[in-house]
């Protein structure tokens, strides 16, 4: 995935805003609303610049490059196995299938560093030559079904057990970080899972 054709009317709308955000007052204290500082919040031209024009220059910087928090590659391969191929005369084992998935994701951006501070020793841009990566995953299903029948043979059943992400044991996925590489966003990685489901044939 491409970053590409960014709109160039959200600059122009920047650009025609900036006066007028600049010169707003304070009806209450006389105050300039653009550089007065409110609480923890900061002011809102730090905001401004902080939270919505460093993006957006990244943003065209990128543009024509991957796009951040896109995994170039991935692949998934799934199989099973009936144990009857075995020629066994044990009924239970002729009458179970085991298989699995392995699922694999490369590595992919989840942000960027800080560029180089501005004259007043404030960085307010991201380098887009410098990603911050998450790394490749890799991940097992694995599944055993057995097929029975049930009250003189009247009813088959079919009884299946799927383990998803099989060695996963939990944690917090860090997928999104501040200009100094610090995580910021994260996502729940489940540990492993197991579904037990019943399937009858009447």
């Amino acid at each position: 995935t491409i970053d590409s054709n960014l709109s160039p009317n959200i600059q122009a709308y920047f650009d025609f805003r900036l006066p007028v955000w600049e010169k707003v007052i304070n009806p209450v204290d006389g105050s300039n609303w653009w550089t007065t500082q409110y609480g923890s919040a900061g002011t809102p031209q730090g905001f401004y610049e902080g939270v919505v024009l460093a993006p957006y220059k990244l943003a065209v910087a990128n543009q024509g490059n991957p796009r951040s928090q896109v995994r170039e590659w991935r692949w998934n391969t799934t199989t099973s196995f009936n144990l009857a191929g075995l020629h066994t005369d044990n009924r239970w084992v002729n009458n179970t299938t085991i298989g699995g998935s392995l699922r694999w994701e490369d590595r992919g951006s989840i942000g960027f560093l800080g560029a180089a501070a501005e004259s007043d020793g404030v960085v307010r841009s991201l380098d887009r030559n410098k990603p911050v990566y998450d790394s490749a995953h890799t991940y097992v299903d694995l599944l055993v079904s057995h097929r029975l029948k049930m009250f003189g043979d009247k009813v088959s059943a079919r009884l299946q057990l799927n383990v998803r992400n099989a060695f996963e044991g939990g944690r917090l996925q860090t997928i999104g970080v501040n200009p100094d590489g610090g995580g910021y966003n994260f996502r729940i990685v489940d540990p492993r899972q197991f579904i037990l489901t019943a399937t009858f044939d009447f």
